[in-house]
């Protein structure tokens, strides 16, 4: 029986050598099972979609959807299943008060499609009765009436105004027919893999439109209610695993339901016809679009997101610019792709002047007018440029996640080991771990945040790629992110950091950590703040959760620096782990008054933070009620090498503007020297904040004696 439900995990989470694997369930999210086949050349068929069969559109209706359904593709779970797709419909967003929700049009691929229902609701639809749960109206739909190269467009029985709470809407089926594996009791693991690679892994690739039956796209940002995804062979998979572990039963029977695609940025292809005659006519609104970087008399590039909100669309807009308080520029600019659909979006770069001086430009961009109209809402959206003086040199942070059960998650490893060879000077680089022996609380908001599988790896916080092909989402040349580091290695760096690591007492339980931080630009109240990370090599277990699954063993079609993987056992028993952060103080948003009140361009500001390792746990059983079951990360780290990062984080954008390491001394000492100060001539002295003051204060203080040195002073 484990077989089995082994085996149906597997079905979709192996996709390919380089797809993302979906995160486990006990990770901090949601996401389960969808999988995107890559393979474009397979789709162009079902691409060529006839849109628009089935209704015809009155005067005061318009179909609203949220996706880039054109460019959609081909999703699902590859095998026997009851499948749910809904969207959430908002209220007054669309055509004002008293719109209504007449019908839906969703796209779907497999002939071997059927119990098909679309239906509208207050609320979700319940487990188990998901086709025909919805509380307003349930409409079967023949398989005949389907349309297997669009949409098919489904008309309810009457009109149903969207509430203040909204609507859901939806379309449920099964497919049946395909693949089964061989029963567990009948076959040995080695039988079990050939049928995988011989019979599975052929048929599929055959077979995409029965395997991958809907279709959805992924969006640039996330927008609430855009995929909802329900499946009765899930809620059956937990219930039996609740069966099969008791102890962990209330865990697996939470995961029954609803999971919510729309944080990752996925929208199924499934509109709502919207009615009630109250469309604006020419309305667009805009998005703030955050905080950059740049040098005294240069521009700033924003990519800035504009929503259409009228029946007429976007086909031109004019806005206007006003730079800290006063207007500079108005402009009109005529987009090159029109957009059509309702709360449809597309992204302008725009441009902006830094000006002669450096400090923050705060930026008010207001859209004026639609298609040569007055916009009919009140739209402006804001913006800033931090203009800096001068740049620092940029040592970007590489962060990859990963976990010993993911088998595709070797790729990280190979990939950081490579990069840790080739940018030692030049980049910080760590690995985070989820779900298995190295896993610390202080880095779980970061992986929700930042990992969209499992591996992926962030730089600076700013995107999310893979650890191995990088951003090369398109040849997947080998060891690629090599690049993307590169690239992040010449940004413009607005502040730099030094750090300085030692045991701060014998027992080795507390580090004192010591930075100097300049930040580029002049700032009335501070953004930054630091974060401290405490990372390990040599990392080696023994047990089943610290042999690494490797997908790769055996394949030999494998490419480059993976090949050794090749070679490799399809679980890696010894396998040493280097680059792992075992710790960490402010892993998201800094230690909370690390650098506060107002900073001065390229003034000094030194800090000191004591970390301390006394009782923190480290692995997944750290939250077992058994004591025995827990591991701390004194013990864990026991004479391995260990270094000390520093990172400056931006505490409202999240992204990360510098970092620099340093190994960790053996010798517990602080760094910290006395100074006989009436032997000295002292030019000038700062509090720990970096900031001046005219005579000692309890504590550490900062000294600058007139032959230039600077020294620190623990006054007590």
């Amino acid at each position: 029986m484990m077989k089995r439900l082994l085996t149906f995990m597997l079905l979709f989470a192996v996709v390919g050598a380089v797809s993302a694997q979906p995160l486990r369930e006990d990770s901090k999210k949601s996401q389960r099972l969808m999988v995107k086949k890559p393979n474009v050349k397979a789709l162009k068929k079902m691409k060529a979609h006839a849109f628009g069969r089935g209704i015809t559109l009155t005067s005061d209706q318009a179909w609203f959807g949220y996706g880039d359904d054109e460019n959609a593709e081909n999703m699902g779970l590859a095998m026997d299943a009851d499948y749910t797709l809904a969207v959430f419909i908002p209220y007054e967003k669309i055509a004002g008060k008293g719109a209504t929700v007449d019908g839906l049009r969703f796209m779907l691929a497999s002939a071997k499609a059927k119990n098909i229902t679309a239906w509208v609701g207050t609320t979700l639809p319940k487990p188990g009765n998901y086709a025909k749960g919805a509380d307003l109206e349930v409409k079967e739909v023949a398989a005949s009436d389907v349309n297997l190269k669009g949409y098919t467009e489904v008309a309810f029985s009457k009109s149903y105004e969207i509430p203040q709470s909204g609507l859901w809407i939806g379309f449920s089926f099964e497919i049946e027919g395909l693949p089964e594996a061989p029963d567990d009791s009948e076959v040995s693991d080695d039988d079990y893999y050939d049928w995988y690679y011989d019979v599975y892994m052929p048929w599929l690739n055959d077979n995409l439109n029965d395997a991958y039956p809907f279709f959805g796209s992924f969006l640039d940002e996330t927008m609430y209610g855009t995929m909802l995804f329900a499946c009765n062979a899930y809620d059956d998979l937990y219930r039996t695993y609740a069966e099969l572990d008791p102890a962990n039963a209330d865990l697996y029977l939470s995961s029954i339901g609803w999971d919510d695609y729309s944080d990752y940025g996925y929208a199924v292809a499934l509109n709502a016809l919207i009615g009630g005659g109250k469309f604006m006519n020419n309305a667009v609104s805009v998005e703030d679009f955050g905080q950059k970087y740049a040098l005294i008399n240069k521009e700033v590039t924003f990519p800035v997101t504009l929503t259409n909100s009228g029946k007429n669309g976007i086909q031109d807009f004019t806005y206007e610019v006003a730079i800290n308080g006063t207007k500079v520029s108005e402009k009109t600019i005529k987009l090159n792709s029109p957009v059509d659909k309702l709360l449809g979006k597309t992204t302008i770069d725009l441009t902006f002047p830094t000006g002669d001086k450096s400090g923050t430009q705060d930026i008010l961009l207001t859209i004026t007018k639609v298609n040569g109209e007055a916009n009919e809402i009140k739209a402006s959206a804001k913006g800033a440029i931090f203009v800096l003086a001068e740049s620092a040199k940029m040592k970007p942070l590489v962060e990859e996640y990963t976990g010993t059960w993911c088998g595709w998650c070797t790729r990280g490893w190979v990939a950081l080991d490579l990069l840790t060879k080739d940018f030692k000077d030049d980049a910080v680089i760590y690995a985070v771990h989820n779900g298995d022996p190295m896993e610390i609380d202080a880095f779980e908001p970061v992986v929700g945040a930042m990992a969209t599988g499992f591996p992926s790896l962030s730089i600076n916080r700013t995107r999310t790629i893979d650890p191995y092909y990088g951003s090369d989402e398109i040849t997947y040349k080998d060891y690629a992110v090599k690049d993307d580091v590169e690239a992040a290695k010449a940004d413009l760096a607005p502040a730099a950091v030094t750090v300085k690591a030692a045991w701060a007492n014998d027992a080795k339980t507390k580090i004192n950590i010591e930075t100097e931080t300049k930040v580029m630009f002049d700032e009335a109240e501070s953004s930054i703040a630091i974060g401290y990370v405490l990372v390990a090599d040599g990392l080696k277990g023994t047990g089943r959760d610290w042999a690494q699954a490797n997908y790769y063993s055996g394949n030999a079609s494998v490419t480059g620096d993976l090949q050794k993987l090749t070679e490799m056992d399809e679980y890696i028993i010894g396998m040493e782990f280097n680059h792992v952060a075992v710790a960490a103080w402010g892993a998201s948003n800094g230690v909370e008054g690390s650098i506060k009140g107002a900073v001065k361009a390229g003034e000094p500001i030194v800090g000191q933070f004591v970390a301390d390792l006394d009782g923190l746990l480290i692995g997944t059983d750290r939250t077992s009620s058994d004591p025995d079951d827990h591991v701390t990360v004194l013990d864990l780290i026991k004479d391995k090498k260990l270094h000390v990062v520093a990172f400056l984080v931006n505490k409202q954008t999240g992204e990360v503007l510098n970092a620099n390491e340093v190994a960790l001394s053996d010798k517990a000492e602080t760094g910290i020297k006395s100074l006989n100060e009436k032997a000295s001539t002292i030019s000038e002295r700062f509090n720990i904040s970096g900031q001046r003051i005219a005579a000692p204060q309890k504590g550490l203080n900062i000294i600058k004696l007139s032959n230039g040195k600077t020294v620190k002073v623990l006054v007590k």
